[in-house]
């Protein structure tokens, strides 16, 4: 051990024998007080030791903790890497499923729409069938008006025709005796003026 520190034991012991000790008590005092003194301070070699001692023992603190940092940081980075690997497997999943009901969606419209083609082809054919057959009758209405207008006209054509015949004849009828009598009636004035 290194030498103790500077403790003047003459006036500690003048101190204790002004409280109220003896000599003797306050010599043994002094004494232990010096030993104590001397026990308990750190020589360089005892600092040095220390401080080895405490410089070893961070660093092994030091290590452990790297170690334990090392360690969670594993840890951590393959539970990321399960996490990234089930969320990528949830997501394909989930993508999968997104297409199938996309695919079922697209061919139920698709169906859908052909069932709706069908059916419109279907009305589309009806009624251009119906519509030909409203127009050929419409077309045969027309003729049997035009045959029936025909023979209208031909039977009013008849009926005027004999109906001038008959006025020509009721005309030459009352005109021809009208004109035998005007003619003899010329006739007449001629003798009467000649």
């Amino acid at each position: 051990m290194a030498t103790a520190a500077a403790f003047d034991t003459h006036r500690f012991v003048q101190n204790l024998i002004k409280s109220g000790f003896t000599i003797e008590q306050a010599e043994t005092l002094a004494y232990e007080q010096v030993n104590l003194l001397n026990s308990n301070l750190a020589t360089t070699q005892d600092l040095d030791a220390l401080r080895l001692s405490t410089s070893q023992d961070l660093e092994a603190f030091r290590l452990a903790q790297d170690a334990k940092i090392d360690a969670l940081r594993l840890s951590l980075e393959a539970k990321l890497e399960e996490h990234r690997i089930t969320t990528a497997k949830e997501i394909e999943t989930l993508r999968l499923a997104q297409d199938a009901k996309i695919d079922a969606l697209r061919l139920s419209l698709e169906a859908k729409l052909e069932e709706h083609r069908a059916t419109n082809s279907r009305d589309l054919d009806a009624l251009r069938l119906s519509l030909e057959a409203k127009l050929e009758e419409q077309t045969r209405a027309i003729a049997e008006n035009r045959s029936a207008t025909s023979q209208e006209i031909e039977t009013l054509r008849h009926s005027h025709d004999a109906k001038l015949q008959s006025a020509k004849y009721d005309i030459i009828k009352w005109i021809y005796p009208a004109l035998i009598a005007m003619g003899g009636l010329i006739v007449a004035l001629t003798k009467l003026l000649d």
